[in-house]
């Protein structure tokens, strides 16, 4: 089966990509003819993942995507109105991509993917990320109910796979009403965390504690801002140097990202116990990690997930806001608010987690709920059903 993949092709929010890049990665290992659309900053990210990438226009914005989550202070309609017009080139360009390449079948994580998938009258399978919780869905569906774009997207997708399980959803399946409602609901299969790799497949967590934390035992923190986003300044990365100064016994491995620089943070100096990187292996990190600090961001919640790892979430948005509550309601994790945190707040949530073994059971028992979905192994098997349904069904 001949696969054409696209996801985002621009900015330093990953998410996404990645997650298309869990089930682009299955279906090659599974012997099927895989390329990916990528953009320049992301063609290295395809080529360490053994795919094969076509290239494509950078996604050109100048602002940052929590901005679109009401974070930043700009309005939401002006954002929106700059990204379509950002995304208008991109579409054209992956339409002539997808007639030239002729697939058999489309597998997007982007809005433009459907429609291109229409054009050229194939299946398209989209990937999604699961809300988990009202705000989140509150703000998606005040720009999905504004027309009917959307239900037209979703009637040209095949299949939406959605990474997460039902049960973390925040009771808000029940609640999510209209004709586009009933479309996502008929096509809409959970995997679990989607992850280009399995940490099952990596070091065991001894082995791994001693290569980032240099040894086997005491206790290991990774704190994480995620992807890169410009939200997040100095003024936070500070006060987690001082929430561990004084905890010397728990190492602490702190990754920067694309925010800053990890010399950037010289002038606090960091004391001894915590080393600053730039970027790290995040699933290594995670999956070695006794806590995970993090801002709530969805893919390193899933990971989280997948780990079987215990978090300290300080939000920054609504999404994350979610994102947090579903670590916190199932006794995985505790949510802090980022406004007026301390240095003495946050140590305590960390030492509280290491100190209460019930944390880590939760964790490994959302770990088990996630393993029951199946992950990228299921999503490939998902698309290649959707593709001999959608065949059969053009045949006389």
């Amino acid at each position: 089966m001949k696969v054409l993949c696209t996801a985002q092709v621009g900015g330093t929010a990953l998410g996404q990509t990645m997650r298309v890049v869990a089930v682009a990665k299955e279906l090659k290992r599974r012997g099927h003819q895989v390329k990916i659309l990528a953009g320049e900053k992301q063609i290295p990210l395809m080529q360490s993942q053994g795919l094969d990438s076509i290239p494509m226009p950078t996604l050109a914005i100048d602002f940052p995507f929590g901005a679109m989550w009401g974070a930043g202070g700009e309005p939401r309609e002006e954002v929106m109105a700059r990204l379509k017009k950002s995304i208008e080139p991109l579409a054209k360009a992956e339409q002539e991509i997808v007639r030239r390449e002729k697939p058999e079948v489309l597998v997007c994580a982007s809005f433009t993917g459907p429609s291109s998938a229409r054009a050229c009258d194939i299946p398209c399978a989209m990937v999604v990320l699961q809300p988990h919780g009202r705000k989140t869905m509150e703000f998606a569906t005040q720009r999905l109910q504004a027309g009917t774009r959307f239900l037209e997207m979703l009637k040209a997708v095949n299949l939406i796979i959605m990474e997460g399980m039902p049960e973390l959803d925040g009771g808000i399946a029940a609640e999510i009403k209209g004709e586009w409602a009933e479309a996502l609901r008929e096509k809409v299969r959970f995997t679990g965390p989607l992850l280009p790799e399995s940490p099952e497949n990596l070091p065991a967590r001894e082995e791994l504690k001693l290569r980032y934390g240099g040894r086997q035992e005491g206790a290991l923190v990774y704190v994480t801002i995620g992807g890169g986003t410009p939200l997040i300044g100095k003024d936070f990365l500070s006060l987690v140097l001082e929430a561990f100064r004084p905890l010397p016994d728990v190492h602490v491995v702190m990754a920067t990202g694309l925010a800053l620089e990890p010399g950037e943070l010289a002038e606090y100096d960091p004391p001894p116990n915590v080393s600053v990187r730039g970027f790290v292996p995040g699933l290594e990190l995670i999956k070695a990690s006794d806590v995970t600090v993090f801002h709530g961001g969805s893919s390193t919640l899933m990971t989280c997930l997948a780990c079987g790892t215990p978090g300290v979430v300080v939000p920054s948005m609504v999404e994350q806001e979610d994102n947090g509550a579903v670590l916190a309601a199932n006794g995985a994790g505790i949510v802090l608010a980022k406004n007026g945190l301390t240095a003495a707040a946050l140590a305590a949530a960390v030492q509280k987690i290491l100190q209460d073994p019930a944390f880590r059971r939760n964790a490994q028992k959302l770990r088990q709920l996630g393993e029951k979905y199946g992950g990228a192994s299921a999503a490939a098997k998902m698309v290649e059903e959707m593709s001999k349904q959608e065949l059969s069904a053009k045949l006389p």
